[in-house]
């Protein structure tokens, strides 16, 4: 009896926990919320109106889906909403048949949802340089897509990864106003519940998610502008992950993190563009002098000592080689490097004809624009190619506003220098969306103008001839071939490739650290 009593004991335990304490800690983890800091305000909840990579990093991975997805933390490119790809011989068809995926509002994903997305991306000039190979797009079935391509693309995995797919039934019932508000016209494992860009956004988990209901089930992304203010609120336990954690106070963060940090080499570049088409200096950058001068006048170690305490890495490439596997690499040679030369700089300048009373006074080379916080990054390398111009004899202003005043402005090419960034690819083609006459609203720099001094012509033909094949080598010969044409202009000088700090809160398990596109959906609660 005694024996029989212990058994029922330990039985009516385990009953007990399994009710008392089991349950309420599940209760608890989907009533938890994830917090996680933006550095600049959100400006839509569409994807397709969606162009720097910390609004893309979370919506485009989290709420909206592509044929394609990217992980980056495991080689790249893999299949999403695309359950099987087949392709002609003549790599000029692309048969897709589709996942059994569902909207967050619940309806079916049909090809014809795929079909929509793409037309409504092709209409999209910003979209040209991923869109441009497509010849047509067509519904075979409920399950299937028929894509035909102009010209055999080798990078269209890029394509199928950035153009997203949306509610045909969702985002044509809303109309203008689609983009403005939160809504259910995604594929991806979390919708949007609120939606306001002074503050931020708020993501609830779909559970009707295909691949599997989230782990995480509510996660708010707020808005935190300046770094000091994210670094108290995660010492303080109000956030729970932040990417692209600033690198000034990194020592700080690391150590407050108990471990729960990583810093990783980014696949990112920030340059500094100069504006050969400026009106408000005199014509005085349209001198291919004056924009040798300054790009040999800048000091990179110090831009990158300074912008993230020197975390960075020394950028010369467009896109870091070992990441991207056409990058033609620096150590490969076959383009100009403008290695940091104050008196190379000075002596082109006395050739393009300014006198010493000139440069000791200072030659205005007008506005040096830029994005993001006053204290951020972006706004630091800016403040140190002020000062390495002015070294020369050069002087500029430094001006610095939200990414949704300059982003404009920059793409509408009214700007004498700025300092930009572009990040997230696995293909040096992405180059094209900043030399090629296609992308419109996405380059900063017009090379194709009536009277272009440059060879724009060759430009592009090296970058048609660079989707053509899918040989690496040939691939790497005219993508070197295209970057030397570019650095003789003058007009595009990389700087540093970013890292990427992150830290997380202790009862959290961000998976794998992605140095672009992270996903709430590998992240779980301890």
């Amino acid at each position: 009896m005694k024996k029989f009593l212990s058994i029922l004991f330990v039985l009516i335990l385990g009953v007990l926990t399994a009710s008392c304490w089991c349950l309420p800690s599940e209760a608890a983890d989907s009533d938890k919320v994830l917090t996680v800091r933006k550095a600049s305000a959100l400006v839509a909840t569409d994807w397709n109106k969606l162009f720097t990579t910390s609004d893309c990093q979370i919506i485009w991975t989290n709420v909206f889906e592509g044929l394609y997805g990217i992980n980056e933390a495991h080689g790249g490119y893999y299949n999403e909403l695309a359950k099987e790809v087949k392709i002609s011989d003549d790599q000029l068809t692309y048969t897709i048949t589709l996942n059994d995926a569902t909207f967050q509002n619940g309806d079916s994903l049909n090809a014809s949802d795929v079909v929509f997305s793409y037309e409504m991306a092709m209409e999209n000039p910003r979209w040209g340089y991923l869109t441009g190979m497509i010849d047509k797009i067509s519904k075979a079935d409920d399950k299937t897509v028929v894509f035909t391509l102009k010209h055999p693309y080798s990078p269209i995995a890029h394509t199928f990864f950035s153009i997203k797919i949306s509610s045909e039934k969702e985002v044509t019932s809303a109309g203008a106003d689609f983009g403005t508000k939160p809504h259910k016209a995604g594929t991806g494992p979390y919708y949007i519940s609120e939606y306001n860009p002074a503050t931020g956004v708020k993501f609830k988990a779909y559970d009707g998610y295909w691949r599997g209901a989230p782990k995480i089930k509510n996660i708010d992304v707020v808005l935190i502008t300046e770094d000091s203010a994210a670094v108290i609120a995660y010492e303080n336990g109000e956030l729970g992950y932040m990417h692209d954690a600033p690198t000034a106070e990194w020592e700080e963060l690391a150590s407050a993190s108990d471990g729960r940090s990583a810093m990783v080499k980014g696949n990112s570049i920030r340059m500094l563009n100069v504006n050969y088409m400026s009106k408000t200096n005199n014509s005085i950058l349209a001198n291919p002098l004056v924009r040798k001068a300054i790009c040999y006048a800048v000091d990179k170690e110090t831009v990158n000592k300074v912008a993230t305490n020197g975390y960075g890495v020394v950028a010369y490439e467009y896109m870091p080689s070992d990441y991207v596997q056409t990058s033609p690499p620096a150590s490969a040679g076959g383009f100009e490097l403008y290695k940091y030369n104050p008196e190379k700089a000075r002596e082109l300048l006395k050739e393009a004809g300014y006198t010493d009373e000139q440069l000791k006074a200072g030659v205005s080379v007008g506005t040096l624009t830029t994005y993001g916080a006053a204290t951020g990054e972006k706004a630091k390398q800016a403040q140190v190619i002020q000062a390495n111009l002015a070294d020369v004899g050069l002087k500029c202003e430094v001006e610095v506003a939200d990414v949704a005043i300059i982003s404009p402005r920059l793409h509408s090419y009214d700007y004498d220098l700025a300092v930009f960034g572009d990040s997230g690819n696995f293909d040096y083609n992405n180059i094209r969306q900043m030399v090629h006459s296609e992308s419109v609203g996405m380059d900063v720099i017009h090379f194709k103008t009536d009277n272009s001094p440059f060879n724009w012509k060759r430009l592009e033909e090296l970058c048609d001839l660079g989707v053509s094949t899918s040989d690496v080598a040939k691939r790497l010969g005219y993508y070197t071939e295209l970057w030397n044409i570019v650095q003789e202009t003058a007009t595009i000088f990389p700087l540093i490739h970013m890292p990427v700090g992150v830290v997380w809160g202790k009862d959290v398990d961000p998976g794998d650290i992605c140095p672009t596109y992270f996903h709430f959906y590998d992240f779980s609660w301890k």
